[in-house]
């Protein structure tokens, strides 16, 4: 179909049922049958036809299959652990420490900083570990949720050595930067060095991930967040009220272990990944002949290293348990039962938001439409900002990061070039726009994915906390809000100083964002403390 408004009604039906509803699976068949009644030209037959299509083509590619294995290994091995008592272990070695609920929240920003090689490792994995701790002192769970989720995709966009980064290095490529002598080639420079140089623009992460250190180092407390740990100091309901949810991690403090039981299966699922990402990228050190970073370049398929890298550790796992007389063999086919059982709601609503994702992208184009309707007439030194905001949006009703960056660099790179009037192929210090809208995009679409309550992220953080999805959604908007605007700021400004050097542009736009954000986090918890106290 042709891009039309119509086009932006499934994701925002999706929305506003799930805000009416409060519940998201039927938010999510309400958007798909409105995407395919849409995309079918309101003809039942090819409404049918498209779903099934998508939902075949879901089914059968690969990727989902290694999504959806690692899940599956994931909560297994999160059984394990449980079982042979290393999230007790834990538990009952750090809890002494734990004088104060921060204490807890910062051992939670710390775990996951350690884990950045993955957006879907960190989430599942601190959520999982965190949980019976930030328990033990009253968090509520979708506190442990905004932290855990923040400190994923927003921080692994920036380390070079993530799963991230050869998606991120082959979109740059596709888009046009390389430097061979072809003719698709538009800017000769190398697609990794172009991405190493665009992190420091990235400022939705580095002002998110400030804001959550300083959130939790002075005890911000605003919006429905603020509810949540009223409710939980008060009556000691972690969930706001609501009963615990069915796909919950039973933990028996009675069971006796110790760290090892948590660290090894933890170490040799990290190392496991970090071996497979190098193997997979023909790196040097397994008899290949790229060096490390071309090797990290080269790793196109992360779901395959994941999914691998999880069985290995599962494996290592439960023959080190047995060995150790922690479990017995008969005890296997149990562990992957409930982590499949852990996992299934997760599995069902990642489905359906990548269906529709899948929909969205394919069949209405959504993308396009919101690209070629809010981009149009543009002042070049807004086109950071422009683009931050089009990620966003776009992330945000498609619930995918990736696939908000594969459509936008197409989209942006042309226009830059086309600005400059120069023949091509161009070089970077040709296009001085050219990394602040690159960081723009990525920054958009994280923050689009952070946020967004279809987002595969969002649901897996809610499922190793143990909270509610749309629960999880709702509170952490007001704590990326802060962020949001002042990253939205600090794009302004950097369109503006674009003629400045690339280390004077980035410093002064983050400066000006950060200060901004910190002052709103606190005039935020002011205003709360004062206008709406707490009964």
């Amino acid at each position: 179909m042709q891009n039309t408004i119509a086009s932006v009604i499934p994701p925002i039906l999706v929305l506003v049922t799930a805000c009416i509803t409060r519940k998201l699976n039927p938010s999510l068949i309400a958007g798909l049958l409105s995407a395919a009644i849409i995309a079918a030209n309101a003809s039942p037959v090819g409404a049918i036809t498209i779903l099934l299509k998508r939902f075949t083509e879901k089914v059968l590619d690969i990727d989902t299959f290694y999504s959806f294995g690692f899940l599956i290994a994931i909560g297994s091995l999160i059984c394990l652990v449980a079982h042979t008592g290393g999230v007790q272990a834990l538990a009952q070695t750090i809890a002494p420490r734990l004088k104060r609920k921060s204490s807890a929240e910062r051992y939670s920003f710390f775990l996951s900083m350690l884990l950045f090689i993955d957006d879907y490792l960190s989430n599942l994995t601190v959520g999982t570990v965190m949980r019976p701790l930030t328990d033990h002192v009253g968090i509520p769970r979708s506190k442990l949720a905004y932290l855990v989720h923040s400190l994923s995709g927003p921080l692994v966009i920036m380390v070079p050595i993530s799963s991230w980064v050869a998606m991120i290095t082959s979109n740059l490529h596709y888009a046009g930067v390389g430097q061979e002598a072809q003719s698709y080639v538009k800017i000769y420079a190398n697609p990794f060095f172009v991405y190493l140089n665009a992190i420091p623009f990235i400022f939705y992460s580095i002002i998110l991930i400030a804001s959550i250190y300083f959130i939790i180092h002075y005890h911000i407390s605003f919006g429905p967040m603020r509810e949540h740990e009223h409710i939980a100091a008060k009556t000691g309901n972690l969930l706001g009220g609501k009963p615990e949810p069915v796909a919950t991690l039973p933990v028996d403090h009675s069971i006796k272990g110790s760290l090892f039981d948590l660290i090894f299966p933890l170490a040799s699922l990290i190392v496991s990944v970090i071996i497979g990402i190098l193997y997979r990228g023909n790196c040097v050190l397994f008899g290949g002949t790229n060096t490390i970073l071309q090797a990290l370049q080269q790793n196109n398929n992360p779901f395959a290293v994941l999914f691998f890298a999880s069985i290995i550790s599962l494996v290592i796992s439960f023959a080190s348990a047995i060995l150790r007389k922690r479990t017995t063999i008969a005890h296997i086919p149990l562990f992957i039962k409930d982590g499949f059982m852990l996992m299934v709601q997760a599995i069902i609503m990642i489905t359906l938001a990548s269906v529709l994702g899948a929909m969205l992208k394919d069949d209405l184009h959504t993308g396009q439409y919101l690209a070629s309707t809010l981009l149009q007439c543009m002042n070049i030194s807004l086109l950071p900002f422009a683009f931050f905001m089009v990620s966003l949006i776009t992330a945000v009703m498609t619930g995918t990061s990736w696939g908000t960056i594969a459509l936008m660099l197409p989209i942006a790179i042309p226009m830059l070039i086309a600005t400059t009037a120069l023949p091509i192929p161009l070089l970077p210090a040709d296009i001085p726009l050219l990394y602040p809208v690159i960081g723009a995009i990525f920054s958009g679409a994280v923050c689009g994915d952070h946020v967004s309550p279809i987002s595969e992220t969002t649901i897996m953080a809610a499922t190793s906390t143990t909270s509610y999805p749309l629960d999880h959604a709702y509170t952490q908007i007001f704590y990326a809000l802060p962020a949001i605007l002042c990253s939205g700021i600090a794009f302004l400004i950097s369109g503006q100083i674009a003629h400045y050097s690339l280390l004077m542009n980035a410093t002064i736009s983050i400066g000006v964002g950060l200060a901004l954000c910190m002052f709103l986090l606190v005039a935020l918890h002011l205003w709360y403390k004062k206008h709406r106290p707490l009964n």
